[in-house]
């Protein structure tokens, strides 16, 4: 990513930009989207960028009021494709059936929503090696490590677009 932030206002800011990016994206593609598997996986995602623009916020008027030091770094579950596939199982009958209608576009969105995750998962990283404070440090962590997860249910539902029959083949391997 060229001209990465300097400092950790800048860092904050840029971090604000790509969840709203994403949100943005994801509450789009959500509406174009024809199989629900995608479609519920994006609006989950697309409530997940919102939780990180929120929290993000949080850090930003922490920095800009000089009380980061005081704020708390909530843990949070990350979302993971396990999670995701239990929220749809009730759905994925109905998804098969689905798929005979969906085209390129499903494929196409999930495609540019994985270099979306993995964009800011690379941004992340690159700011917790460079954070000096062991909280911020951990924030940035905690994020890269929800993109990679986000990646990764992403990827399975492309997988399941591409052959449904290997998605419920892997439940009990999750």
């Amino acid at each position: 990513m060229e001209n990465l932030p300097k400092t950790l206002g800048e860092i904050l800011q840029k971090s604000i930009e790509l969840e709203k990016e994403g949100y943005k994206y994801y509450q789009e593609s959500a509406k174009t989207i024809i199989n629900s598997v995608g479609k519920r996986m994006l609006e989950r995602l697309a409530q997940d960028e919102k939780n990180h623009i929120q929290r993000f916020t949080e850090m930003y008027v922490a920095y800009t009021n000089q009380t980061i030091d005081k704020t708390e770094i909530i843990k949070f579950e990350p979302t993971t494709f396990e999670s995701v596939f239990n929220r749809l199982k009730e759905q994925l009958s109905g998804a098969v059936d689905e798929l005979g209608t969906s085209g390129v576009d499903d494929a196409e969105i999930i495609e540019m929503a994985l270099d979306l995750e993995n964009t800011t998962k690379f941004f992340y990283k690159e700011a917790a090696e460079n954070a000096t404070d062991s909280k911020i440090k951990e924030f940035y962590t905690l994020l890269a490590n929800e993109e990679q997860a986000h990646y990764d249910a992403l990827q399975k539902a492309l997988e399941f677009l591409d052959d449904p029959s290997l998605f419920f083949g892997m439940q009990g391997k999750l």
